[in-house]
């Protein structure tokens, strides 16, 4: 059985980092998901915001990177990448801080024998500069994400029709089954928070507000939910944020679509044996198309997921 490409899903910090449960498919090669508490059923994520602190722990010759990015809503991604990872120490090693960025990686969690304290850590797999704006497209991505999941999980206990997907529909169930009790409404603040800043009614994250980097990690259980305000749920967002959303998710939208078509027809001409086309080829005509690596990982994780191309071996793709 090939091996599947895991997609890699926009999760805001604080959602990541509260997740403390594990699963692992009755399946070939299935890797380990961390299943966050509103039912993010996590193997890779998309994370973007500012990165502000990195640090080499290891040596010049074997180096080993822990850096700190702060998403929109001021929140904490720890990223890790040393000789096992050669691909995100590079990148980590070329970039100057603060810069707004955006990256594709695996999580990794662990929890020393003697605590029950969960840590959770971004492996990159790419990492590239991007413009603020960027920043907002991404935080669209990751706040309709979070909303389809509190309406599921809403339609859930009202015993409705959910109208989500199977991956979706298996990270609720996974997190009902894991989680003995969630706020809700804590993460209704979360997005609320977030779609403020998308509005520009929050200003974006102040880097000085932060903590001197120690490379350390912050465990879940240290990190606050901010509290929802009655006053302050998602249904009673105000219009223009509602609408700033939604037109930049179709802005979105209409770009995903013009280079989901593009990377189809690269995978189309590339394919020439009928076997597949290797990623590092694609990956080189891509760039050379203008669409960097990161961006290419999250187009062929869309068009996997809508059943266009798939893998008939590991790291090649065809045309379905």
């Amino acid at each position: 059985m090939a091996r599947r490409r895991e997609p890699a899903l926009p999760v805001l910090a604080q959602e990541l980092s509260r997740a403390r449960e594990t699963h692992v498919e009755d399946r070939e090669y299935s890797p380990t998901y961390l299943i966050s508490e509103m039912g993010a059923k996590i193997s890779r994520v998309l994370i973007a915001g500012v990165l502000t602190d990195i640090e080499n722990r290891g040596s010049e010759d074997d180096p080993f990177y822990m850096a700190r990015m702060i998403d929109p809503n001021g929140d904490t991604y720890y990223l890790r990448a040393g000789q096992y990872n050669p691909e995100g120490a590079a990148a980590l090693s070329r970039i100057e801080t603060p810069r707004h960025v955006i990256a594709v990686g695996r999580v990794r969690s662990y929890s020393p024998d003697d605590s029950d304290a969960v840590y959770v850590s971004v492996q990159p797999e790419n990492l590239r500069e991007v413009s603020e704006q960027e920043v907002s497209v991404w935080a669209v991505k990751a706040c309709n994400s979070l909303m389809r999941r509190l309406k599921g999980a809403q339609a859930l206990s009202d015993a409705s029709d959910p109208k989500l997907g199977m991956r979706e529909r298996e990270g609720l169930a996974l997190a009902q089954e894991k989680y003995e009790t969630v706020s809700t409404e804590s993460y209704a603040g979360l997005l609320y928070d977030c779609l403020k800043y998308l509005s520009g009614e929050t200003p974006a994250t102040t880097l000085t507000e932060k903590p001197p980097f120690t490379g350390e990690f912050e465990t879940a259980e240290a990190m606050e939910m901010p509290p929802a305000t009655p006053t302050e749920t998602v249904a009673d967002a105000p219009p223009e944020t509602a609408a700033t959303a939604e037109e930049s998710s179709d802005e979105e939208q209409a770009s995903d679509a013009d280079a989901e078509a593009a990377v189809l027809d690269l995978v189309t001409k590339l394919d020439d044996q009928g076997e597949g086309v290797l990623y590092d080829k694609l990956r080189d005509n891509a760039v050379a198309a203008g669409i960097d690596a990161a961006r290419l990982d999250e187009l062929l994780d869309s068009l996997n997921d809508q059943g266009l191309t798939y893998q008939p071996a590991f790291n090649r793709f065809r045309v379905a």
